[in-house]
């Protein structure tokens, strides 16, 4: 027997659910778990004989084989059914609008997904296997969908309700019966209900969200509680409410919410109950008024997540300027800094506001060496570091002041800043919170904790190491993240053991202390900040101190400054490396994205954080192209209008000879180094190493046929693992002619041990060509001859430029047999001993021994012994 039911108390979504699931399992038989809704009771006395619903005295649990549960999977909300879920050999099929309250029931199918109304998904699925609905059936999932998304006005409605309740309509939906059933006038005893919920209510703040809480006690059940909780929430225009109503010896549980900070369907989950986070209900038993009260508030400290303070948002350290500081010396300071408005301050204690619109009217106006207090906002507005985030939003929207001091309680010394793109930030987020709330890893402030993430995908061991570090990190008070490519990494799912940790504070004195609890050495530059921990097993952590960075001018190395988590962030190069997960405090493990890093790895979009990014680092421009190829993303259009901006200006003619050549080894290390290569021709980067590098395209198709040759390079027994990137590196150089060779090297300042290793393996190369092109077949010998002076790299190079299988096989051939086969054994010692005398003779002497070495004619000392008295001292 299959059974199709929903949760004790159903509503219309309940019914139309039942009826949707009927056209799936057309054998099934319907049958409420518990009680309906008075509304449902009197549409199914004049619409009954179109649905049939069977009672539960009618079903014999013993038989069920399959159990369908809709608009619920909570096992504590379906009654008898309840012992079906232990039962051997009983199938379970979940479909639920739930997806916050996680599946407590173990389903061989489930489909659970966020929308307004379990209807919805139902129609979605009949839709995808071709089952039509008549009239009347449009018209119950339209009530449906009406009932549990309050007429499509209630926060949870979803873009799939508004698109399916649509196409309901077009194919016959009632929308005078919806209304029938949908708007009812209170009768009496709601009406008695409802001002007793008015006279009794109080409102609470909790960690700083406002909850109205209302009692009513009736003689008898009172139906539709729901709908009289509705009309409070219109009337009084609340945020939250949670009724509470003692009736037929049990006090019955209702929230509706228009906040994300708290989750009600959790709270009613404390009492057995279920729901949404913004429209949840339970039924009480065994407990009075006044107890039910007394366990809700006792939840609601605990549940409700506090909203956030300005400590846990404001910006610190700052940078600030002092009142006799100049306009000249102020328009410096936002300009080294990326600024457009500075606190000033006389003693730590903020006095003005300065900004960049003031200092740039000031300097036309030739009053650059006034003193700032002179012309400095003195009328502003601060706040301190405990006020709830959202007492300063009016300062910001309403006063519309750019940027507001956060100081002390007691001392009033500047603490801290919030700036106008803070405020921003915190109201997308809280505008976003919904959307989250539903997907995995978002908490109910918005904060994605990344947590359970970090422990599917990394060992125990580094997940130990993380969770000791921020152990460290708590016990010193102080904020702690991993930030950079690891985040990056984690979030794209590929493995990256790069860890970088920032501390806000002291990071010298922090990775000290972390070396010596995980018994590590420890090498620190002052200078920077910044540490590296070396374990035991030689793997590393780089730690430093949250810092600014500014350039002196374009393409210097960067001058440094002890700076915040976000400033430290800002600093970076591309907006998908500029997440950070926090290790400390009572976020953490969660994502840290000021930037919408998080997005643009969605979108696969490559974006700097500002126009000057290429212009203060050119070495960007090659790793931009780095990171497009090793992830197939794709450059923004702004961020390549700035590239192009900064070749035009020749910035990179700027960068150190190291710096440039360290790039380029960046990239022919890469997985696919010729896309790279063929990117940067594209932005015309080579020109910058030289003019005629890679001119013609037989350069890129000869690149393009080296990871075909590295193919048969795995599976031939070389002496010595070739390099990988000095391959594409002798490919960079291969048709450059000797003063574009010299002047190409010269720019890269390639250091003399690896110039000579790049002269000798073109030079090789090009005599190898000669003989290989002067005779068609060649000897054993005369294959050593040819490809013995050549490296693993530079053999692999003439394959890829050659592409002729003669010279494949001569290649074959010596790797595997005659590769090491000339070291002789007989020295110029040996032969001097042995009467032969120094000379040219000598080089005959020993190519005739290499020559029989290959041939097989000698095959040890003795032999080479032999053969130099044969053929030389008779």
């Amino acid at each position: 027997m299959q059974v199709i039911t929903t949760h004790l108390n159903a509503d219309f979504d309940c019914l139309a659910s039942m009826v949707a699931a009927k056209k799936l399992y057309p054998e099934a038989r319907m049958v409420f778990s518990g009680s309906a809704e008075k509304m449902v009771h009197q549409y199914l006395q004049k619409k009954g004989s179109a649905f049939e619903i069977s009672r539960i005295k009618e079903i014999d649990l013993e038989k069920v084989s399959l159990l369908i549960l809709v608009d619920t999977q909570n096992p504590a909300r379906i009654g008898v059914f309840q012992s079906l879920l232990s039962k051997p050999g009983v199938e379970v099929h979940v479909y639920d609008h739930h997806p916050e309250a996680g599946n407590g029931i173990e389903a061989s199918k489930a489909a659970i997904k966020k929308r307004g109304a379990a209807t919805t998904i139902m129609v979605e699925i009949l839709a995808e296997n071709g089952l039509t609905l008549n009239s009347e059936e449009c018209t119950l999932m339209a009530l449906g969908i009406h009932e549990d998304t309050h007429s499509l006005v209630s926060s949870s409605t979803t873009a799939e309700d508004l698109s399916v309740l649509a196409e309901l309509v077009r194919s016959g939906a009632d929308l005078n019966v919806v209304a029938e059933f949908i708007q009812s006038r209170l009768n009496q005893e709601q009406l008695d209900i409802l001002n007793d919920l008015i006279r009794n209510m109080e409102s609470l703040n909790i960690n700083g969200v406002d909850i109205a809480i209302a009692t009513a006690t009736a003689d008898h059940f009172v139906e539709d509680l729901a709908y009289v909780v509705s009309r409070v929430m219109e009337l009084e225009n609340l945020t939250a409410l949670i009724v509470l109503v003692r009736m037929d010896r049990r006090v019955y549980f209702i929230g509706r919410c228009r906040t994300q900070a708290i989750d009600l369907a959790l709270v009613a989950g404390e009492f057995g109950g279920g729901g949404h986070a913004n429209a949840a209900s339970a039924s009480i038993r065994d407990m009075t008024l006044v107890q039910v009260r007394e366990k809700l508030l006792a939840i609601l400290e605990e549940k409700v997540a506090p909203l956030s303070r300005v400590e846990d948002i404001m910006q610190f350290p700052v940078v600030t300027v002092n009142k006799e500081d100049t306009i000249e010396t102020i328009e410096k300071t936002l300009t080294l800094f990326n600024l457009n408005t500075l606190p000033v301050i006389e003693n730590h204690v903020p006095v003005g506001l300065i900004t960049r619109q003031i200092v740039e009217k000031a300097l036309h106006h030739k009053l650059g060496e006034t003193s700032t207090q002179d012309l400095m906002i003195q009328e502003f507005s601060v706040t301190a570091p405990d006020v709830y985030f959202k007492t300063i939003a009016p300062i910001i929207i309403e006063e519309k002041q750019k940027l507001i001091p956060v100081v002390d309680n007691e001392s009033g010394q500047l603490v801290g800043i919030v700036s106008r793109g803070d405020l921003l930030r915190v109201l997308q987020g809280d505008r976003s919170q919904e959307e989250k709330s539903g997907e995995s890893g978002w908490d109910k402030r918005g904060h994605k904790n990344v947590k359970s993430l970090m422990k599917e995908r990394l060992d125990k061991e580094l997940m130990g190491l993380f969770e000791a570090i921020a152990k460290m990190g708590d016990g010193d008070d102080c904020s702690v993240y991993v930030v950079g490519g690891f985040v990056r990494d984690l979030l794209l799912g590929i493995r990256n053991l790069d860890i970088d940790i920032v501390v806000e504070g002291d990071g010298i004195e922090f990775a000290r202390k972390l070396a010596a609890q995980l018994k590590a050495r420890v090498k620190s530059h002052a200078k920077f900040g910044t540490s590296v921990i070396i374990l035991e097993d030689g793997f590393r952590i780089d730690v430093a101190t949250a810092r600014m960075e500014f350039y002196k001018h374009p393409a210097a190395l960067p001058t440094v400054e002890k700076s915040s988590i976000k400033a430290d962030l800002f600093r970076r190069d591309f907006t998908v490396n500029c997440l950070a997960i926090r290790l400390t405090g009572k976020d953490a493990f969660t994502l840290i994205d000021y930037f919408n890093g998080e997005r643009d790895l969605k979108d696969r979009v490559i974006r700097v954080l500002h126009n000057l990014s290429f212009i203060e680092d050119p070495s960007r421009l090659f790793r931009a192209i780095r990171f497009e190829q090793r992830n197939r993303f794709t450059i923004g259009k702004q961020t390549i209008a700035f590239m192009k901006i900064a070749v035009k200006k020749r910035l990179v003619d700027e960068l150190s000879g190291w710096r440039l050549l360290n790039e380029i080894i960046l990239i022919l290390k890469e997985a696919k180094p010729v896309a790279c290569v063929r990117r940067m021709r594209e932005l015309f980067l080579l020109e910058f190493i030289s003019p005629g590098m890679l001119a013609e395209d037989r350069g890129l198709e000869i690149l393009d046929r080296v990871e075909e040759v590295l193919a048969w390079a795995k599976i031939v027994p070389f002496e010595k693992s070739p390099e990988t990137w000095f391959i594409y590196f002798l490919g960079l150089f291969y048709d450059l002619d000797q003063p574009k060779f010299v002047q190409a090297t010269e720019r890269l300042n390639v250091p003399m041990r690896l110039r000579k290793r790049l002269d000798m393996d073109l030079e090789s190369c090009a005599d190898a060509r000669r003989l290989l092109a002067t005779k068609k077949e060649l000897s054993p010998p005369e294959i050593h001859d040819i490809f013995s002076p050549l490296s693993p790299e530079a053999i692999i190079l003439l394959l890829t430029e050659l592409a002729d299988d003669r010279v494949n096989k001569y290649a074959t051939l010596f790797v595997t047999q005659y590769q090491g086969l000339a070291k002789l054994s007989l020295t110029g010692d040996d032969l001097i001993r042995m009467g032969v005398k120094p000379g040219p003779v000598f080089q005959e002497v020993f190519k005739a021994l290499r020559d029989a070495r290959v041939n097989g004619q000698v095959t040890s000392k003795e032999d080479e012994i032999a053969l130099v008295e044969k053929q030389f001292l008779q």
